[in-house]
Parts: C-alpha cells; sequence; structure tokens
C-alpha cells in the first residue's frame, strides 16, 4: 500500500503565476516568516540534552508546528517529568531567547511579504503560539500594526493540524476560506490550511519537513510571488 498523500483538487495555484488572486491571505509566523520555530527546537534539544535524552526524527517531525502542550506531552514523556512542569520550564527558556529583537530573526522575504500583501488584500496571522508570546512577536516584529486579525492557540477550540485556527482567521477578516490564500511552513500547519479550504503555499524552513500544499516555494522572496502579489488590486 502506498504511503503518498492523496492528491490535492486542482487549484488557481496550478498554474504560476496564477490568474487568480485571493480575497484575504492567512499567514502562519513561525517558520514562516521569523526563524522561531529555530529556536524553539534549540531550547527543546538542549532540555533533552540536560536530561542525556535525544527525540528521534519520527517524533520531531511530527510535533514540528503543533501547540506547546503537544510538544511539552512528547518531551514529558521522555524525560519522566510532568507535562505541566516541563510546559513551565520549556515556555520560561523560549521566552528569554525570544526576549529582544535580536532573538526574532526574520526569515527572507517574510515581513517584506506581509506589509505588500496588507496593502491590498486583509491580512491574519494565525499561530498555535500562545496569546502572550504570539502578541510579542508581532509588537517586536512591526506587525501588530500592519496585519488586521491575529489568531492564537487560546483563541481556538483545537490548534493546527485542525482547520480551526484558518476558519476564525477567514472569519475574522470576512472571507470564504476557498477564495482566501495560505502560507505556511509546516507539515502541521499545512494540514490545517488545506483541512479548511484555503489555498495553499508553503515554504518550508526546517529540515525533513514536506508539507502538502498547492505550490511550494523555496522562499518568500520568489520573485514570482513578488509580481504577482505587485499586480493585485487594491481590495480593502
Amino acid at each position: 500500500m502506498s504511503s503518498e498523500p492523496a492528491p490535492l483538487p486542482p487549484s488557481p495555484l496550478d498554474t504560476w503565476p496564477p490568474a487568480w488572486s485571493p480575497s484575504a491571505v492567512v499567514f502562519d509566523f513561525d517558520g514562516l516568516l521569523v526563524d522561531t520555530e529555530a529556536e524553539w527546537i534549540r531550547v527543546q534539544d538542549a532540555y533533552l540534552a540536560m536530561h542525556d535524552v535525544r527525540m528521534d526524527a519520527a517524533t520531531r517531525r511530527e510535533i514540528t508546528g503543533r501547540a506547546a502542550e503537544v510538544v511539552v506531552t512528547a518531551i514529558g514523556a521522555l524525560v519522566g517529568k510532568d507535562p505541566q512542569l516541563v510546559g513551565d520550564e520549556l515556555l520560561a527558556a523560549h521566552r528569554e531567547g525570544l526576549r529582544d529583537r535580536d532573538g526574532l530573526v526574520p526569515l527572507p522575504g517574510g515581513l517584506e511579504t506581509v506589509r505588500a500583501v496588507a496593502a491590498k488584500r486583509p491580512v491574519a496571522i494565525a499561530s498555535n503560539s500562545p496569546r502572550e508570546m504570539l502578541d510579542h512577536k508581532l509588537a517586536a516584529t512591526g506587525l501588530v500594526d500592519v496585519v488586521d486579525a491575529h489568531v492564537a492557540v487560546e483563541d481556538i477550540t483545537a490548534p493546527k493540524p485542525a482547520p480551526d485556527i484558518y476558519l476564525h482567521a477567514a472569519r475574522l477578516l470576512g472571507a470564504d476560506p476557498a477564495q482566501s490564500l495560505g502560507f505556511e511552513d509546516s507539515e502541521t500547519g499545512a494540514s490545517a490550511a488545506v483541512e479548511a479550504g484555503l489555498q495553499l503555499i508553503t515554504v518550508p524552513s526546517l529540515e525533513g519537513q514536506r508539507p502538502r500544499a498547492h505550490r511550494r516555494l523555496d522562499t518568500l522572496e520568489d520573485p514570482v510571488l513578488q509580481e504577482w502579489i505587485a499586480g493585485w488590486e487594491v481590495r480593502r
């Protein structure tokens, strides 16, 4: 039996650049716009090393992009500690690493793409991050005044890979998910966006991630992407 995922239905993104343009756009944050996902994994690996434990590649791939609760439960099982305590310790270390603007390293084209899109269409950020951390990251990158809405893990019932966060973001923007464009980097986030019915572009930033999407790019600086966005008429 093949382990290959079922192909996605036809999408306007099958043509590049597309003749279509979205009514609204929803971006992930960590690992797509800013290299915070790598910092979060660095914190996890340091914590595991402190307990003389390593995480296997399959587990790492499975939990990447998941809500913090899922990650700390997996690590708690590996180190034999209460997940609540593990969560407190890991999130404290992660907050410390992201305390300064220097801890938020923009990925190529990330912040510029959000600003370019926001000049044309309604934009939301949809993140599995806790509200406190998402608000900090949006303020530190200057995006809090650029986007129209931002959805944190507390705002929905089920985090990614469930579709809730993307459906909620589309509702906040007053948009039909099927006419909305999503940007993601991880398998977890891509599953959420596709399940919600968005047209999806992925830009993986971590080794081993092979998210399923309608279009995959190597960077948000992709010249065809940038030219396509520049050609959209303003609908705000």
